[in-house]
């Protein structure tokens, strides 16, 4: 709508003022134009039934003040009818002027009628007003001069520069400049050159003060534009000086607003519901800049990829940024969010806040003693803060991460962990990589399934075999029930580095590796430990590499050695010698320490081979 140059209800005020006046000048020939005070006339009864008086044909009527026109009367016929009313009828014209002469308001109609006398009017038959900027039609109008209301309830139209409606009721108040419309009603915002991309608004119910650019809808109010609707109980908004478009919207009572499409930045689309959703627009058509939800707040969007996501959170807020065509969104007070990748796969992330950044990231806090948590099929992770990236779906967590890697049928291994349990971890950052199958997890990190642990600076898991790998103070202590003993043998492996091969079951440590067997240990360059197929533990063990093998007081060294669980026995070869701590040796080719009878054998090849038992 167009700013005003005065008040359109004081010109429609104008306008009745005139009609009256035609009709008194005609009647009693008094002009009352301009006068709103002093006593009303005599009541005058009416002319006999059937009967019309007073005709006046080819009526105009012209008004001034101070010798300048205000307003100009024109009608076919004028008369009292059987009804006591006077009316003029027949191609009705009134038009108020300006000081300057210009046009300030028309009224035309088939017919004005009012009671002698009376400050109410009826205008009736393709009534068209037009006033400040505004206009309004229909079949027949009421006009209340004392109250300064000018209305229809048999359903009508108005329009300006910017706006257009339609409603079973209309109303146009002059002390607010208010627009009212009831019964339902339909209204289109938009400067007229952009048509198809206009802001409409529809309900039972709409009111409008055009002074303030303030505004009301009820009645299962809905509202759609470019790329969003919106729908609630009430809608109340403000709209532009220019009144093409609205600066912002409050939606209340079960709101919603879908929003998606071409005109989205992004081509995402989604709804976000609750109690109350206030909307801030771009101006013009391009839909709304910001979305702000309170109380019970449900937000559903999907990509363009066709991934989902919901959040769920007492307040969000969503941005869209028409720069960089993103759409970012932030929840707080509680939050519960739910990424559903377009295989099916879903993972749930719970905290206190959580953002969604224009770059496609998802980060969720902690707050107020509790962590951060995702969840899914696989993998449960607890932090203060976790982050997902959206598009690869790249999960990061950091702060001190507690994760638990499910176990069970068809799902994933965990290095040489048994696939049948779940494997709990902690460490200080955590980050999942999909999209390669990998799982890196960094600073102090703990591994424990059972009895059965693994300590790192660093772990990473890679594919889907179970392949691991580990760095900085390894430390693997792997569980196993003792041949013909009560109770469980434990073994513990060390190094700098580890490597895990599924397809033999094989540990690899290297730099500074070790292995503590029942009394006994072992340390080298490298050591190779193969699992036991069935269950925990250890089935064999191979070193190289400057082997030292302890054992209380005595000392083996070769450049090999092997080591067999079921026999319990270390074997060292390539040049072993035994000392015993006293200054005492002994070499041989092959020297095995017995761990199970608490024995040393030093074996010796040639004619004069031999076996030295020692007691250790």
């Amino acid at each position: 709508m167009s700013a005003q140059r005065a008040s359109a209800p004081v010109r429609l005020a104008r306008l009745a003022a005139a009609v009256l006046m035609i009709a008194l000048s005609v009647t009693v020939a008094v002009r009352l134009a301009g006068r709103r005070g002093g006593p009303l006339p005599a009541a005058v009864a009416p002319p006999p039934a059937d009967r019309v008086v007073d005709v006046k044909e080819r009526v105009r009527h012209q008004e001034f003040r101070d010798g300048r026109p205000v307003a100009d009367i024109r009608g076919a016929s004028f008369f009292r009818g059987p009804d006591g009313r006077n009316h003029l009828q027949g191609s009705v014209e009134i038009v108020n002027l300006d000081p300057a002469g210009g046009t300030v308001s028309r009224l035309t109609a088939d017919e004005v009628e009012y009671d002698p006398g009376s400050l109410r009017f009826t205008v009736s038959g393709r009534v068209r007003v037009e006033a400040g900027g505004v206009v309004l039609e229909g079949e027949s109008f009421e006009y209340d001069k004392t109250a300064g209301l000018f209305g229809t309830t048999g359903g009508g139209r108005f329009a300006s520069e910017a706006t257009s409606g339609r409603a079973a009721e209309i109303s146009y108040r002059e002390s607010a400049g208010e627009v009212r419309l009831g019964g339902g009603f339909r209204v289109e915002i938009g400067p007229k050159d952009r048509t198809g991309q206009l802001l409409v608004f529809e309900g039972d119910a709409f009111t409008f003060e055009r002074r303030e650019r303030r505004g009301r809808a009820d009645g299962r109010a809905a509202l759609q534009g470019a790329g969003f609707r919106g729908a609630a109980a009430a809608v109340s908004f403000i709209t532009s000086p220019d009144e093409s478009s609205l600066e912002s919207a409050v939606l209340e009572g079960d709101a919603a607003v879908v929003f998606g499409g071409p005109a989205t930045p992004g081509g995402g689309r989604g709804e976000i519901r609750a109690e109350r959703i206030a909307v801030a627009f771009a101006g013009g058509p391009s839909g709304p800049l910001s979305i702000e939800a309170s109380g019970g707040s449900s937000l559903s969007m999907r990509s363009a990829a066709d991934r989902a996501e919901t959040v769920l959170a007492p307040t969000v807020v969503l941005t869209f940024d028409r720069g960089s065509g993103r759409t970012a969104w932030s929840a707080s007070g509680g939050i519960r969010a739910g990424i559903t990748a377009a295989d099916g796969t879903r993972r749930t992330l719970e905290g206190a806040a959580a953002a969604f950044d224009a770059a496609g990231v998802l980060g969720v806090t902690g707050g107020s003693g509790r962590p951060a948590v995702a969840d899914s099929a696989d993998v449960r992770i607890e932090a203060p803060s976790i982050s997902v990236a959206t598009a690869t779906r790249e999960l990061s967590a950091s702060g001190g991460v507690a994760a638990v890697l499910r176990g069970g049928e068809g799902r994933r291994p965990v290095g040489f962990f048994t696939p049948r349990e779940d494997v709990s971890v902690s460490s200080e950052r955590l980050v999942l990589r999909p999209e390669t199958s990998t799982s890196a997890f960094s600073g102090n990190v703990l591994a424990r399934q059972g009895t059965d642990t693994l300590r790192a600076e660093e772990i990473e898991l890679s594919g889907d075999t179970g392949r691991m790998s580990g760095r900085g103070g390894i430390s693997v202590t792997l569980t196993g029930a003792a041949d013909g003993q009560s109770g469980v043998r434990a073994i513990e492996l060390r190094g700098q580095d580890m490597a895990y091969l599924p397809d033999t079951r094989t540990v690899i440590l290297s730099s500074k590796a070790s292995a503590g067997l029942r009394e006994a240990r072992l340390e080298a360059g490298t050591v190779s430990a193969v699992l036991a197929r069935e269950g925990r533990g250890l089935e064999s063990l191979t070193a190289r590499t400057a082997v030292v093998v302890s054992k209380g007081r005595f000392e083996g060294r070769a450049e090999a050695a092997s080591y067999l669980a079921d026999g319990e026995r270390i074997t060292l070869t390539g040049g072993p010698v035994l000392t015993d701590g006293k200054g005492g040796s002994a070499r041989g080719v092959k020297l095995t320490f017995d761990l199970a009878d608490d024995k040393i054998l030093i074996e010796n090849e040639g004619p004069g081979r031999a076996t030295a038992v020692v007691r250790s």
